[in-house]
């Protein structure tokens, strides 16, 4: 259902009916959206979303009696951990999303907590989510007509599966660039490019592996307790995960030979700089000693009379440096 979300401009229609903490949709059993989220005979099914970040958030869902108590305690949890729980007909629990583009950095990943049961869909984050926002903004323009909060559930993780795919994207079409680079011999500077690039593949693994361990945890001890529907779309999900976590570690491992082939070339130039400045130290020490020699303040040094005296000196020194500097390279060829 989200594959295909074009988010629109942001919108604060229904934020003039609600509180300010707190975003209430109201659906009919179609999934078109009521223009009221006030309950009635038209309601199937309700999404609230919560500000947890406001203290009046988070009062008014410890007062709420018809939360179950596990349920409270999941979406008010201090900590941040992903978990995924089925209990008492309620699926809740904290799964990864992306922060909103307008008000942190898209490629960092936040935490979504939610709940739902076949009536009521709760919704809850500390900072503003991409998928959730994202979703909520093609509900309002009709684009998604979710049936069910199960459906709302699936609408909002393939939309972050959907985000993750598109910054997996891009990150292998910047390893194409580095890695035509680093063939074509022109591997100076892709280094920096190269290091930003692996530690994002490395934070979207790492959640995706979360994430993917989750869904197969669930599917294996809860499903056979699961209604249809839910047995249904966990297993599609979890399928889903799997596939891009896979691609996610094709990735990584794509990355991390590219930094070894980067690293390999490195070694390689500074050995050959290595090699050039041992060359020329080989070279010049027999000039070095020759000169320290005959430039000692001192009576007795032969050829201090002599009006050739520097210029056999200078000759003496060229020719020993002459025969280092080809026993030298005979022995790097040797070697070679």
């Amino acid at each position: 259902m989200a594959d295909n979300i074009t988010p629109d401009p942001p919108s604060t229609a229904t934020l003039l009916q609600n509180d300010e903490f707190v975003i209430a949709h109201s659906f009919r059993g179609d999934g078109t959206l009521l223009p009221s989220p006030a309950a009635g005979a038209e309601t199937a099914w309700v999404w609230k979303s919560y500000g947890l970040a406001d203290a009046r958030a988070r009062r008014n869902l410890e007062t709420d009696e018809s939360l179950p108590e596990v349920v409270r305690e999941a979406l008010l949890s201090p900590g941040d951990q992903y978990q995924i729980t089925y209990e008492e007909g309620w699926l809740y629990g904290e799964l990864p999303d992306l922060q909103h583009k307008h008000y942190g950095d898209p490629r960092e990943l936040g935490y979504f907590r939610f709940a739902f049961n076949d009536r009521l869909f709760i919704s809850g984050r500390r900072h503003p989510l991409q998928s959730v926002d994202d979703v909520r903004q093609a509900i309002l323009g009709g684009k998604v007509k979710p049936k069910s909060p199960i459906a709302l559930f699936n609408a909002i993780f393939r939309r972050f599966l959907d985000l993750l795919k598109t910054e997996i994207t891009k990150l292998s079409e910047t390893l194409d660039s580095i890695e035509d680079h680093i063939v074509g011999e022109s591997w100076q500077g892709e280094r920096e490019r190269l290091v930003p690039v692996r530690r994002q593949i490395v934070v979207f693994h790492r959640y995706l592996t979360a994430a993917t361990g989750l869904f197969r945890h669930i599917d294996h001890a809860d499903r056979r307790v699961f209604p249809e529907e839910l047995d249904d779309l966990i297993e599609g999900l979890s399928r889903r995960a799997e596939t891009l976590h896979a691609e996610g570690e094709q990735l990584q491992q794509r990355a991390r030979l590219l930094q070894d082939e980067l690293l390999a070339k490195l070694t390689d130039q500074s050995n050959r700089f290595l090699y050039v400045l041992s060359v020329m130290t080989a070279v010049l020490l027999p000039s070095t000693v020759i000169s320290g020699l005959f430039g000692m303040n001192t009576g007795g040094l032969p050829l201090a009379q002599s009006g050739q005296g520097f210029w056999l000196i200078t000759a003496l020194a060229l020719g020993i440096s002459g025969m280092v500097y080809l026993v030298v390279r005979k022995i790097g060829g040797s070697r070679n």
